[in-house]
């Protein structure tokens, strides 16, 4: 903090002997406490605590952005004017009583810490101009009063918020853990969200370690206004309107602009709440399944066989299945035969996409059946063949 910047406790009042501006002072803490039960803003109490004193007040965040304010025409965000604020509301927070600051220039201003429970949830700010009559103790007796006063209006609006946010969390769990799907509460429980019962939705799920309720929201909220967003352990879940494309473009671009999430997955469409349940469990198994497979973004519709091969619960095992089967055949002939069973064993449409000749993937394919001692021709030995190839590219081992 600047050396030339002074602080200083409120000093404990005791009277001037002048009653009428006694009385003044007591009027004005009467009408703002009076205020407090009836407002919902901090607004119209900064209105007359500023008329009361005869100076600009504002309640600013420990950022010193503007919250609310009254005859106000300071700026915090001047360089030098900005750190000797910032110095002083940690002071006023470590006191947790309002601080003088004699000399900025424009006349006295005080810092007095907004309480809300044990926590600081702002600062009340008054500078410039002096009521003529009250003296420096009296203003700052009514400026820590209408501290006292914003508290009390911020604390009731955090306690509606936090309840507000409790209850919204605990429907929207309800909703995704349910499973009832004839359970009649599940259509009131979506239209209490904001749901619309006859609109289209996908649950999307992001890998998010570490989580806490409000992750992810600021940044869902750009990129899709209107999309439900709870944060659960370690994953963020959400509820998109639209179709899956819909859901996949915004799990990608959110994924892009967010390190802290490590991976999504996207469920199949739903058009009844009872349904939310269902997408939200293919969303989870979906991100598993991108995770094991190196995608950011994996979508329950793209997996086919791998909703089945994502159920056994050691990836090891499904290696040695895949290479019992098929052995230590090169990255060559996996891809021939990854790309033969991706044109229904066509091996003139296999040479075009491998661009070689069909001679060639002819002589793949044989090689492959002598060095594995499989039949294609053999349905079992080609299911077989077919489930080793999409595990080996999906673990990413063409080796």
């Amino acid at each position: 903090m600047p050396s030339s910047v002074s602080l200083s406790l409120v000093p404990d009042f005791a009277g001037s002997g002048e009653t009428v501006l006694l009385r003044r002072l007591v009027a004005l803490c009467n009408h703002m406490s009076a205020l407090s039960s009836q407002v919902t803003e901090l607004g119209p109490i900064l209105d007359v605590l500023a008329r009361g004193i005869g100076s600009g007040v504002a309640v600013v965040d420990r950022t010193l952005e503007v919250l609310a304010s009254a005859e106000m025409k300071e700026t915090f965000d001047d360089g030098a004017r900005a750190s000797v604020y910032q110095a002083v509301l940690t002071a006023a927070a470590r006191s947790r009583r309002p601080l003088a600051i004699p000399n900025l220039g424009d006349g006295p201003a005080v810092v007095a810490p907004v309480l809300v429970g044990g926590d600081v949830a702002g600062y009340l700010l008054t500078v410039s101009g002096q009521d003529a009559d009250f003296t420096e103790d009296m203003r700052l007796l009514a400026i820590e009063h209408a501290a006292m006063v914003c508290g009390l209006v911020m604390g009731r609006d955090l306690v509606v918020t936090a309840a507000a946010g409790r209850a919204r969390h605990e429907l929207l769990e309800a909703l995704l853990l349910s499973s009832d799907r004839n359970d009649p509460e599940l259509e009131r429980w979506a239209r209490h969200l904001g749901l619309d019962p006859a609109g289209a939705y996908v649950v999307v799920v992001f890998d998010a370690p570490g989580s806490r309720p409000g992750s992810g929201e600021p940044l869902l909220a750009r990129a899709a206004p209107g999309t439900i967003v709870a944060a659960r352990t370690d994953e963020v879940v959400a509820i998109v309107a639209g179709s899956v494309e819909t859901a996949r473009a915004l799990a990608t671009s959110c994924l892009q602009a967010s390190s802290a999430l490590a991976g999504a997955g996207v469920g199949n469409p739903c058009e009844s709440a009872a349904e939310l349940a269902r997408s939200y469990a293919e969303a989870r198994r979906a991100l598993a399944a991108g995770q094991r497979m190196g995608q950011a973004a994996a979508v329950f519709a793209d997996l086919g066989i791998h909703r089945l091969l994502l159920r056994v619960p050691d990836v090891g095992d499904l290696r040695a299945f895949a290479e019992e089967v098929l052995g230590g055949l090169s990255r060559e002939y996996v891809e021939t035969l990854a790309v033969y069973f991706q044109e229904n064993g066509s091996p003139a449409r296999a040479a075009q996409q491998l661009n070689v000749h069909p001679n060639t993937v002819g002589y793949r394919i044989r090689r492959v059946e002598e060095l594995t001692g499989l039949s294609l021709a053999r349905h079992r030995d080609r299911l077989m063949a077919e489930v080793a190839v999409e595990i080996l590219q999906a673990l990413g081992d063409r080796s």
